[in-house]
């Protein structure tokens, strides 16, 4: 074994049904029959098959040997008994895959901390219980961490083309100045903003709520890569166990891929992985952004069979076969004026080609963002055959109006959108000059992950099942969330500032100006300045909004 050399390991599970207890562990975890369970005999075998392999063609665990171990795995949502059409869905990790990962941890540390955020709307602190990570803790005498309510630094990135300044938890500036060894466990799955979503993506959730939504647009795939200057996964353990194929962060539908993908070095595995998905790395922009960035290894080795288990691509498209057969009667206008979005000749001619071109320009942002609101609509079972309007951009400028195409090409100037029939909405920041004239418009680029599913819901006049006794979990993400809110009241009370301002636009935003030495810098430490009196209680009153925004929009 070279010293530093980097290696995929692939290690396939033998036949048998893993779709038991996959999103939420049973309440008989910890006990003799639980761990008697051929499948998690089965993924305690194959944890250990994988791992040692992958340490004997890099050497790993003489890194990791008595360090402080950050473990994070992917937990945006945990659908499980939340009133949803399917009782569960592969959205998350594996809560039994994270159990054997500690469990074999253990042979070399006792310092493990499970550390995740879930993001704004779903509390950690509610997830892990739902998922049952806090048990799998408490069996193994760990920590586990709730990354939004805990102090944060701030970091500046000369490097980075579009997040140069990066605010992350105390517990990774250990990783950082590697006190630390971070292991991201991604489940394999992919993704409506970036096609797939796995290892290196896997650090969004690292990001306070402010710094998470900011350039969460057609810049999301360099934001991404951005944050690899900064830190990068130590190990990267991919669940590919029962995968999720569909519109993540919406519900995806299982794919029995009954692997695990291990890697040192976090770019060389997501591209395994996504190669074992069906999928042309190539095509993935968030891997080729990394690529050109020089994050890849040429000479990393891969150990295993790439045996391909096709999966269903994520449909971001709102005028697609597939978006417009289960909304037969929406009708979508998309018309941007960004530097990279196609220009309208007056002549045209405007084809469907070309309005599918207009709409993509910005998958990372309101789009994505809008199509996971229809997505949780159809999810929930509930009737989509209304009619509605909606609209995404400023409109492209065609001899001084604002023109907006259809699926067909067809163009609509503002004025005619104005005398629609039906109800409108409109989604995205670059689309406030038409709140006049629609029903509801959610601002933002992009805007706060569950506003437009709320709003879809207001002018369609349905109630979502999430917020009904039909999810099992609904007092308990209740309590959660006002737990949370305390949380970092405290926080705030003690002068900490653990987020940057709420940017609703699409602009980069640069750093303090710094001298040619920081500039030459690969990373600078910058702490943040403590809250004023007044800053505390304007973000103590914003904190009591949210718990009312997770409920109402």
């Amino acid at each position: 074994m070279e010293a530093d050399r980097n290696a995929v390991v692939i290690t396939h599970a033998p036949e048998m049904n893993f779709r038991q207890d996959y999103v939420a562990l049973p309440k008989n975890y910890g006990s003799p029959a639980y761990f008697d369970r051929p499948d998690i005999r089965a993924i305690y075998a194959l944890v250990e098959e994988n791992l040692f392999n992958l340490d004997l063609h890099t050497g790993f665990r003489q890194k990791l040997k008595g360090k402080k171990v950050v473990v994070k795995p992917n937990l945006v949502t945990v659908y499980a008994d939340m009133g949803m059409v399917e009782r569960e869905y592969p959205e998350t990790t594996d809560p039994r895959l994270l159990d054997a990962i500690v469990a074999w941890l253990k042979r070399d540390t006792y310092r493990i901390v499970i550390a995740e955020s879930s993001g704004r709307g779903i509390p950690t602190r509610g997830a892990m219980r739902i998922a049952g990570l806090d048990r799998v803790a408490r069996y193994h005498g760990i920590e586990w961490m709730a990354l939004e309510e805990q102090p944060t630094d701030r970091y500046i990135v000369p490097q980075a083309r579009v997040q140069k300044e990066i605010i992350v938890p105390e517990i990774f500036s250990e990783v950082i100045s590697g006190e630390a060894f971070y292991i991201s466990v991604p489940k394999m799955k992919t993704n409506l903003y970036t096609g797939v979503t796995l290892g290196f993506k896997n650090a969004m959730g690292t990001l306070p709520y402010n710094l998470r939504q900011r350039n969460h647009n057609f810049a999301l795939d360099e934001k991404l890569v951005d944050m690899l200057y900064l830190f990068q996964p130590d190990l990267t353990i991919i669940d590919g166990l029962v995968g999720g194929e569909g519109n993540c962060p919406a519900p995806v539908d299982p794919v029995d891929s009954c692997v695990i993908v291990s890697g040192t070095n976090s770019l060389e595995t997501d591209r395994v992985a996504t190669r074992m998905m069906g999928f042309d790395p190539q095509t993935i922009r968030l891997i080729t952004c990394a690529d050109e960035a020089g994050f890849g290894d040429p000479d990393v080795e891969i150990v295993g069979e790439q045996i391909v288990t096709p999966y269903r691509p994520a449909d971001p498209s709102l005028f697609s076969p597939r978006f417009r057969e289960q909304f037969p009667n929406v009708l979508t206008l998309v018309g941007r004026g960004l530097p990279h979005s196609p220009v309208l000749s007056a002549q045209g001619p405007y084809t469907s080609e070309l309005a599918e071109e207009m709409a993509m320009g910005c998958r990372g942002g309101c789009l994505a963002s809008t199509r996971f609101a229809f997505e949780m609509l159809f999810r929930e079972g509930l009737r989509c055959d209304f009619q509605l309007t909606v609209i995404l951009g400023d409109g492209a400028p065609v001899n001084g109006e604002r023109i907006y195409l259809d699926a067909e090409g067809n163009p609509y100037t503002e004025d005619e959108i104005a005398r629609l029939p039906g109800k409108k909405l409109a989604v995205g920041s670059c689309s406030r000059r038409l709140a006049g004239v629609v029903d509801r418009h959610v601002n933002g680029c992009m805007p706060y992950p569950n506003q437009p599913h709320v709003a879809l819901h207001q002018v369609t006049g349905t109630f979502c099942r999430v917020l009904t006794p039909k999810n099992r979990h609904l007092f308990l993400l209740l309590f959660a969330t006002l737990q949370l809110c305390e949380k970092r009241k405290r926080l705030y009370r003690a002068g900490l500032r653990m987020d940057c301002e709420l940017c609703l636009d699409n602009g980069l935003v640069e750093p303090p100006e710094l001298s040619d030495k920081e500039f030459e810098a690969l990373i600078l430490h910058q702490g943040m300045p403590p809250l004023t009196p007044e800053e505390v209680k304007q973000l103590c009153s914003k904190e009591n909004r949210a718990v009312l925004a997770t409920f109402l929009g």
